[in-house]
């Protein structure tokens, strides 16, 4: 096997002649394609970056607001609960009122009754008194005089048997 030299060079020139082709031609617009492929990729892994920073920062500001507006209900649900028991104070403040005066109205009520009830007694004794009497005299008296003598008389004992003035018995 001997060597052509005239053969080796030939190759030698060639594969010189190829490199330069494959470099001007191949490995230049190879190589551009794999840097924009690497940037793209680069841009890509900054925008996943930003998007995470960016959702951290929504997350945060989230929970943020998430907790304000827990507050502000919490403080919406305490006021709502102090307004409900001011205003079952206050309706039971009136209702107590309004017992009160019930129960004034009542007693002056009951005391017209006694009054009422106190006068038609006293006309039912002068009456009955009258026809005791009139039956013990078998006549019949003057009736105006009469009548007069015996209110008199009732007037009497109904000071002398009535009992104190309520006023009269809280200073005692």
């Amino acid at each position: 096997m001997a060597l052509d030299l005239l053969q080796l060079l030939s190759h030698a020139v060639g594969f010189v002649i190829l490199l330069w082709l494959l470099r001007r031609f191949a490995w230049g617009p190879l190589l551009g394609v794999l840097d924009q492929r690497r940037q793209r990729i680069a841009a890509g892994l900054e925008d996943v970056e930003r998007a995470k920073a960016e959702m951290a920062r929504l997350k945060t500001q989230y929970e943020a607001q998430l907790a304000r507006i827990e507050e502000s209900a919490r403080k919406k649900l305490l006021e709502a609960v102090n307004e409900g028991r001011r205003v079952a104070a206050e309706v039971e403040e009136e209702a107590r009122g309004a017992a009160q005066a019930s129960l004034a109205k009542a007693q002056e009520t009951l005391a017209l009754e006694v009054a009422k009830a106190k006068v038609e007694l006293r006309d039912q004794v002068v009456a009955m008194t009258m026809q005791a009497t009139e039956k013990l005299l078998r006549t019949r008296l003057d009736t105006g005089q009469d009548r007069a003598l015996v209110e008199a008389f009732i007037a009497e004992l109904d000071v002398a048997t009535a009992p104190p003035a309520p006023a009269a018995r809280g200073r005692a």
